[in-house]
Parts: structure tokens; C-alpha cells; sequence
């Protein structure tokens, strides 16, 4: 993942680059210029098809998709736990959350339900495929409990209730501990950018004067 990085990098470099360059005039009017901007285009454009930089992008949409479901899923249990609780059978409590929702969490499970209500699939593999396609460990967890609670006739409405309990308390300790994280993020910036730009802020003058003076 490193070298993934490091291409990432060098392409918003680049992209930076072509920024500034545009941002201060671009080149000379004329054929020439044109040509320029053209070859540019064309430099960025496979850059960002590089297979490093492919799958570096690839791979941060899944983590946003992934992040997105994560924070998704409280809602969809409690959802299915005041379906199930109003008499409501699992594909339709499910069902009425993909209605009233619209977000990558609710069109994951559409596919899944659609999929075994067609017949490819059945409800356990489709939500374990599910879970497996996002690698999202409380999907795993909620697969397994709604398949043996469908299978054994256990009540669901409860699995689910401490299920999305817990699901909270994992989100509130992920909180805290990205909060925690913050001001040792904060030393990269520090000691790059604000620092030097105090050392220089408060010595350059008095070096402007030592070389006047001299």
C-alpha cells in the first residue's frame, strides 16, 4: 500500500501543478500553447490509470462505502426491530427501510433481497455475501443472527434491539478514540509548516538587520 501512496501522491502533485500553472496564466496564446495544455491533459489523464493509482482509488471508495454502511446500520436495525415488533415479517421490515431510505447501505441490501426473492440466492448467502463484498465485521454478526433466528424460530426483534446497542457503544468508542488520535495528527502540520514559519517570521528580520548592519 505504500507504493499505492506514494502514486497517489505524485498524481495530485501533478494535479496541483497543473493548477497553479493554469491558476497563474497557463502558457503563451497560440497553437502552441494549446498543444501544451493538450499534452498536460493528456499526461494527468494516464496518470490517473496507473493500476497503483486504480487501485488506491478503487480501495478508498470501498472505505467510504464501508464507513457509510457502518453509520447506516443503527438505523436499519432499528428499522427491522420496530417492523418485526408491529408484526411485521423480515423482508418487509427490510423492504420498508429500502423505501424510506436512500443511501449506499439501503441499495447493498436491495440487491440482496432482490436476489433471493428471484431465487439465485437464498437470504442466508445473500447476506453473507453482502457482508463478505464490504468486509464489515457487524455484518457478519447481523447475517448470522438473522439467519439462526429464522432458522430455529428464535425471536429477532431482540437479537437485533442488543445487536444495534452494541453496535453504538462500538461507534462511541471509535469517536473518542479518533478524537484522541487528533492532536498527535496535528504534530505532522505543526512541525512542517507552523514552526518554520515562526522560526523565519521572528528571525528573518533580525537577519536582515545583522547583514544590513554588517
Amino acid at each position: 500500500m505504500g507504493a499505492e501512496l506514494v502514486a497517489l501522491a505524485l498524481c495530485v502533485a501533478g494535479l496541483a501543478a497543473a493548477s497553479c500553472f493554469v491558476a497563474l496564466g497557463g502558457p503563451a496564446p497560440g497553437r502552441a500553447g494549446r498543444r501544451c495544455e493538450t499534452t498536460l491533459s493528456r499526461v494527468l489523464g494516464r496518470l490517473a490509470e496507473l493500476p497503483l493509482l486504480r487501485r488506491a482509488r478503487d480501495s478508498e471508495l470501498l472505505s467510504q462505502r464501508r464507513e457509510a454502511c457502518l453509520s447506516e446500520l443503527p438505523v436499519l436495525l432499528d428499522i427491522l426491530t420496530l417492523g418485526l415488533s408491529a408484526g411485521l415479517s423480515f423482508d418487509s421490515s427490510l423492504e420498508l427501510y429500502c423505501e424510506q431510505y436512500d443511501n449506499p447501505l439501503s441499495g447493498a441490501f436491495g440487491e440482496a433481497m432482490l436476489s433471493w426473492r428471484i431465487g439465485t440466492r437464498t437470504r442466508e448467502r445473500a447476506l453473507a455475501d453482502l457482508a463478505d463484498e464490504l468486509g464489515v465485521a457487524t455484518l457478519r454478526r447481523f447475517s448470522s443472527v438473522v439467519a439462526e433466528a429464522l432458522s430455529f424460530g428464535a425471536p429477532l426483534a431482540e437479537a437485533l434491539e442488543r445487536q444495534a446497542q452494541g453496535m453504538r457503544e462500538e461507534q462511541r468508542s471509535r469517536v473518542e478514540e479518533q478524537i484522541e488520535k487528533v492532536p498527535v495528527k496535528m504534530l505532522v502540520p505543526l512541525g512542517t509548516l507552523i514552526v518554520p514559519a515562526m522560526f523565519l517570521a521572528i528571525l528573518g528580520p533580525l537577519l536582515g538587520s545583522a547583514l544590513v548592519v554588517g
